[in-house]
């Protein structure tokens, strides 16, 4: 099972999902993705990622972009599935601070609230990652040196020695424009681990 979470104020038909699901399609075995819209809340979120992580006796891996990346690295921490990082929030509760407020879904269209509690459900999570037991063989992380909301080289400060593949490109933006080309060596990586 591969399992992809969406970052803040997007969905699980974000572009990357799509992108993801294609490549599934063509080329790879475990044709099972799953995309689920997260709440805005991070404790639900955390409830609809625990219920399908639970529910599959499959094999996993965890994809993330931005927030969704923070929940891949927790899940890959809680249950020890291989996570791919794309443009994680690594301190979620930092990065979403000024997030407090009304705001606009991306795919969707629909208004939604930010709680400032949030930041505190999400700290609570980051407290519990054992940064020092995550496991290089489980992490791949891919970042975009151009990325204006999230300063890649904070990322690289806390996890690049983590990670057991890096992936850094120069012009890929926040959203990773350059996921679909950067696939085949995410699994490769992960098949042959």
């Amino acid at each position: 099972m591969i399992l992809y979470l969406h970052g803040f104020a997007s969905s699980g038909s974000a572009t990357k999902a799509g992108v993801l699901r294609g490549y599934v399609e063509k080329a790879v075995d475990d044709k099972n993705v799953i995309t689920p819209d997260l709440p805005v809340e991070p404790d639900g979120a955390w409830k609809v990622i625990t219920s399908i992580i639970e529910g599959s006796k499959e094999k996993k891996i965890v994809f993330g972009s931005s927030l969704g990346g923070f929940y891949a690295l927790y899940a890959s921490c809680k249950y020890g599935v291989p996570c791919v990082l794309i443009n994680p929030a690594i301190i979620a509760h930092v990065a979403l601070e000024d997030a407090v407020g009304m705001h606009k879904n991306f795919k969707t269209g629909e208004d939604f609230e930010f709680k400032n509690e949030y930041l505190y459900q999400l700290e609570k999570m980051y407290n519990e990652i054992d940064f020092s037991g995550i496991e290089p063989k489980n992490t791949v992380l891919l970042l975009a040196k151009d990325d204006r909301l999230l300063n890649y080289k904070k990322t690289l400060m806390i996890i690049n020695e983590k990670a057991g593949q890096v992936i850094l490109e120069d012009n890929a933006g926040h959203e990773f424009s350059k996921f679909g080309e950067v696939l085949p060596r995410v699994f490769e990586y992960l098949n042959n681990r």
